[in-house]
């Protein structure tokens, strides 16, 4: 496989890294790998490198890619998030339709990263999968009852329940004004989004690989929710949801950072036929 700098953009100041199977043709698909937060193209342990070299040994060319303001891509002024990741998307596109041709594309992303990975799913019919790692779900009818349930069944819930209560009274609203959750730094896709980016992939007959870790817990709670809340017609037909509630959201274990490795090359190999362009 050949791994080389990639760039896209004005003068090409956006910066990613390719990698090209040492087999390949003109149907062959490429999994786009957009950053999380303010991480690099390399992802969280690397993991975009090895799922990035992994994918290349099964037919799939990979580019990992740093977004405006992320790694070694310079901020975009004046544009806010929705903005600038339209516009790196399209000189992305650009520059490997440039290289490559019109192919078949496969969004990945952790987190912020998925959520970009719909939006920009939602606005270009060519993008026919979607690998998202803890995006945000909708919560269904069963949620809080589900919730509500798994804490009384976790005998760690009670261990040290009156020493947590003791510093929440301590800390009282002071807490509650300065603790900021990580989902409101996101800049999450909206309704619109999200129905268009699904229905567009129900419609091509297309892919979701979605995985849920204890990360998601607040808002995700059972395998199959996402789909059954979005009640979107056809959704399930399409979409593969795992719950892993007990794996860490970065993948901090190697072990689990192996499964999921695993589980995603797994699922690209058996829609390989599918992503490849006709």
């Amino acid at each position: 496989m050949k791994e080389r700098a990639f760039y896209y953009g004005e003068s090409n100041r956006g910066l990613g890294t390719i990698i090209v199977p040492e087999v390949t043709d003109e149907a062959s698909p490429i999994v786009v790998m957009l950053n999380s937060g303010l991480l690099d193209r390399r992802e969280p342990f690397r993991l975009n490198v090895l799922a990035c070299r992994r994918l290349a040994a099964i037919g799939y060319i990979g580019l990992r890619v740093d977004l405006s303001g992320k790694g070694d891509t310079p901020v975009r002024n004046g544009l806010n998030n929705r903005e600038s990741v339209a516009l790196d998307w399209q000189f992305i596109k650009k520059a490997l339709v440039n290289q490559f041709g019109e192919r078949n594309l496969i969004l990945m992303g952790l987190c912020s990263g998925a959520d970009n990975g719909i939006k920009i799913a939602a606005q270009d019919p060519s993008v026919k999968g979607l690998i998202l790692l803890d995006p945000i779900s909708k919560r269904d009818s069963g949620y809080s009852r589900r919730a509500f349930m798994l804490k009384l069944k976790n005998p760690y819930k009670w261990v040290g329940f009156l020493k947590r209560l003791l510093k929440r009274i301590a800390r009282l609203a002071a807490e509650d004004n300065a603790s900021v959750h990580p989902i409101s730094l996101r800049d999450l896709p909206n309704d619109l989004d999200l129905q268009q980016c699904f229905r567009q992939l129900v419609t091509a007959k297309g892919r979701v690989f979605a995985l849920f870790t204890s990360y998601s817990l607040f808002h995700y709670n059972q395998k199959g929710q996402y789909t059954r809340a979005m009640g979107l017609s056809g959704m399930a037909d399409i979409c593969d949801e795992y719950f892993w509630p007990h794996v860490q959201h970065l993948y901090p274990v190697e072990y689990h950072r192996e499964q999921l490795l695993d589980a995603l090359c797994d699922w690209c190999a058996m829609h390989l036929n599918r992503f490849r362009s006709k």
